[in-house]
């Protein structure tokens, strides 16, 4: 049986440098042309070894993966050449994906070409692996299934010892690729790096689960700030810190290292956080605050202080007849506070 990690060298992946950048790969299949381009046009097909899809799947038609990219077919030429628009997130850029098929050697070479505008800042965090691996995965898929084998389970596949090291000869190749470019070797080093450490994560020891039947403040920040009001917060109290943060990696819905959800605590007490990717019509509102008992008047005043900064005070500090001292604020994210000294 033909090892998966032999699929490596099957492919031939090019970096084209520019103002877009351009990732090509091509590799061959054991298979005629037509049967190769059913897999790739049939949506039946497509979802035993890429990723189900729906839409008007003809020229001039509207494709949606599921949860993955969606777009226009731009140009549909069986059985040689399909081109689609590769759409995915709030405000994607120009990207698209050109897959030409040719028949060859008794069989059938493929080439795929995504061409996309890059954020870069994006690019020099992770270089043409960030899209490149991805598609290594997805052309692993359709050799298997043009076999008639099993398709991986992406979800698990950076878990066994050939999945590991598919994915990471998958991330020194485009290194390989990026450095051929022109890219310095340091950087590149630096973005398989992280590419790798985001398809092939090392295992952690997950953080201790919050006890079943625990209630704990929720907080749902849309401005993309809740990294920055968690570690105010922390700030500001004793026995306060961040136990975990999950961030959002590329590809996925939410911006690439905001807070997917985030676990701290403030004097002991555990809070949730997230950065919504949805933009819903509500913010925070005073009806639901966090209230804190202080211990002393400085405490009040130094909490009072900082927080109503850059916010609103809704009760200035003062005696209101029910505590020796209260304060009532919106702080700089929106978030209500009350402040009581009994």
């Amino acid at each position: 049986m033909r090892k998966i990690i032999d699929e490596l060298t099957e492919a031939h992946r090019e970096l084209i440098d520019g103002e877009r950048k351009i990732v090509v790969l091509r590799r061959h299949y054991d298979a005629e042309i037509e049967d190769v381009w059913q897999a790739c046009t049939d949506g039946d097909r497509l979802s035993r070894w890429f990723l189900p899809v729906s839409g008007d799947l003809r020229l001039g038609g509207t494709y949606q993966l599921e949860g993955n990219a969606g777009g226009e077919i731009l140009q549909c030429e069986p059985p040689s050449l399909l081109k689609v628009s590769w759409l995915f997130g709030p405000d994607p850029g120009f990207s698209e994906v050109e897959v030409r098929l040719t028949g060859k050697d008794g069989g059938t070479e493929l080439e795929l070409r995504h061409t996309a505008e890059v954020p870069p800042e994006f690019w020099g965090q992770f270089g043409p692996g960030s899209v490149g691996v991805g598609w290594d995965l997805a052309l692993l898929g359709l050799a298997l299934h043009l076999r008639g084998g099993e398709r991986v389970d992406e979800a698990t596949f950076h878990q066994t010892d050939e999945g590991r090291a598919y994915i990471t000869g998958a991330c020194r190749a485009w290194g390989e690729a990026h450095q051929a470019a022109g890219a310095p070797a340091d950087e590149v080093a630096a973005a398989v790096a992280r590419t790798t450490a985001f398809y092939a994560p090392e295992e952690e020891a997950a953080p201790p689960a919050p006890p079943l039947q625990k209630v704990a403040p929720f907080l749902m920040f849309q401005k993309g700030d809740a990294e920055e009001a968690m570690n105010f917060y922390v700030s500001l109290f004793d026995d306060a810190k961040v136990v975990h943060a999950d961030r959002y990696g590329p590809g996925e819905q939410g911006k690439e290292g905001s807070i997917k959800l985030a676990r701290f605590t403030l004097a002991g007490q555990e809070h949730l956080c997230s950065d919504s990717f949805v933009k819903h019509g509500f913010e925070f509102t005073p009806s639901m605050s966090l209230y804190v008992t202080c211990g002393s008047e400085g405490e009040l005043e130094r909490l009072y202080g900082a927080l109503v900064e850059g916010g609103q005070a809704l009760m200035p500090l003062g005696s209101y007849g029910f505590s020796t001292r209260f304060g009532w604020v919106n702080d700089r994210f929106g978030v209500s506070w009350q402040l009581n000294l009994p």
